[in-house]
């Protein structure tokens, strides 16, 4: 039976000259093997990398683009860049780009009316709100561990250290332990935290007073150290979304409580 599959992709050309040239020339990829008599292109990427794309003579049409049921991804660094570079050159482009797991993607179409997919992985995750508190308690709902665990509701053991140096640790659902110490520390404007292992690795959240209101920015990088288990990312980018949607309301909602406790105080 069976003992190997070969990692090649190969797609029909009507033209082969035609799409050889827009495999090499457009998309800049490299021909790691020619045989134009047998009518067959197979191409690489820029970096090592198993799985190969080819083209072969076909004289059959393609399929209708919106019936072809063919999906593979060729990787970019930057999908807008490379979706810019190739509009310039005609190359039509299928709606716009779209979350897919792990990172985005944006469908195309060859000269030979094969559809394509490009794929830019996940490099940050950048949120900001606007909370109607003071930022000296948004900043104690960052650093105050019982506090996070209120709102971060799906780590649990957190444990804070708020200095320069100091140890964060908890336990995501998904990736286990996590460990990191922090990095940069400026009450209550600034906080950065480094993480050493099962997550990406920087976390920042910056703050901003605005007449007793709290402008925030939640930024998280360094995906790449995940890379080998990027079937969670989606889902962690989802606990970083609920998770700030709940700061907001326990914020808000602590600092009406104090509020009405002073009030009541003064009478």
């Amino acid at each position: 039976m069976i003992r190997s599959v070969d990692p090649l992709i190969s797609l029909p050309a009507r033209d082969l000259v035609r799409a050889h040239r827009f495999y090499s020339e457009t998309l800049g990829m490299t021909a790691a093997y020619e045989n134009p008599d047998a009518g067959f292109y197979v191409y690489a990427g820029d970096r090592e990398q198993k799985t190969l794309i080819g083209v072969h003579r076909c004289e059959a049409p393609v399929s209708n683009e919106d019936s072809q049921h063919i999906w593979f991804w060729l990787h970019v660094d930057d999908i807008d860049l490379a979706r810019g570079t190739l509009e310039s050159q005609g190359v039509r482009f299928l709606g716009e780009k779209a979350d897919l797991g792990p990172g985005m993607e944006q469908r195309f179409v060859d000269s030979e009316g094969n559809v394509l997919r490009f794929f830019e992985r996940w490099r940050e995750t950048l949120r900001e709100v606007d909370i109607d508190a003071p930022a000296t308690a948004v900043w104690a709902a960052l650093t105050q561990a019982s506090l996070i665990e209120r709102w971060f509701a799906t780590i649990d053991d957190v444990v804070v250290d708020a200095r320069v140096g100091g140890a964060v640790s908890f336990t995501d659902p998904i990736f286990g332990r996590v460990v990191g110490r922090v990095t940069a520390l400026d009450a209550p404007n600034r906080l950065s935290i480094e993480f050493s292992e099962n997550w990406p690795t920087h976390l920042e959240f910056t703050l901003l007073e605005r007449s007793g209101s709290t402008h925030l920015q939640v930024r998280q990088h360094g995906f790449d150290a995940i890379a080998d288990r990027d079937f969670g990312i989606p889902s962690l980018r989802e606990q970083i979304d609920e998770g700030v949607r709940a700061l907001v309301e326990d914020v808000r909602k602590n600092a009406a409580g104090a509020s009405t406790t002073a009030s009541s105080a003064t009478h």
